[in-house]
C-alpha cells in the first residue's frame, strides 16, 4: 500500500508542477493583468498543502497506530511554541494615526507580531535542531 500511495503521490507532484509552470507561463505572457490567476493557482497550492499536513498524520495514526504518543507529543510542542510566541510578542507598538493610515486596527497588528515570534521561535528551533544533529553524527 505504501509503494502505491508513494507513486501516486510523485504523479500528483508532477501533475501540479506542470500545472503551475504552465500556468506561470501563460501569466509572464500576459502580463500583469493575469496576476490574479497567479494568486489563484497560490491559493490552491495553499489549500492543497493544508489538507496534505492534516492527512498526513491520520493516515499514520491508522497505519501505525503507535504513532499517536509521537503525534500527540509533536501537537503539545507545537501548542507550547504557540503559547510561548504569543506570550513574548509585544502587541500592538505602532501609534493609531500610523495603524489608520495603513487601513489595519490594532488587533491585525498584534496578530501580525504574534505570528512573526512565532516563525522565529520555530526557526530558531530548526536551526538548533539542525546544528545539534551535525554536531551529534560527528561525535557518533
Amino acid at each position: 500500500m505504501d509503494e502505491k500511495l508513494l507513486k501516486i503521490c510523485k504523479y500528483v507532484l508532477w501533475a501540479l508542477l506542470g500545472i503551475s509552470v504552465v500556468v506561470l507561463g501563460i501569466s509572464m505572457f500576459k502580463g500583469e493583468a493575469s496576476t490574479d490567476t497567479v494568486m489563484y493557482l497560490a491559493y490552491a497550492l495553499l489549500i492543497l498543502l493544508v489538507l496534505a499536513i492534516l492527512f498526513s498524520p491520520i493516515y499514520g495514526a491508522i497505519v501505525n497506530p503507535g504513532n499517536l504518543k509521537k503525534i500527540g507529543i509533536a501537537i503539545g510542542l507545537f501548542a507550547i511554541v504557540a503559547l510561548a510566541a504569543y506570550i513574548c510578542s509585544p502587541g500592538a507598538t505602532l501609534s493609531q494615526e500610523y495603524l489608520d493610515s495603513m487601513g489595519i486596527t490594532s488587533g491585525i497588528e498584534s496578530v501580525c507580531d504574534f505570528l512573526m515570534m512565532f516563525v522565529y521561535i520555530m526557526l530558531g528551533g530548526t536551526i538548533a535542531s539542525v546544528i545539534y544533529s551535525a554536531v551529534s553524527k560527528l561525535f557518533n
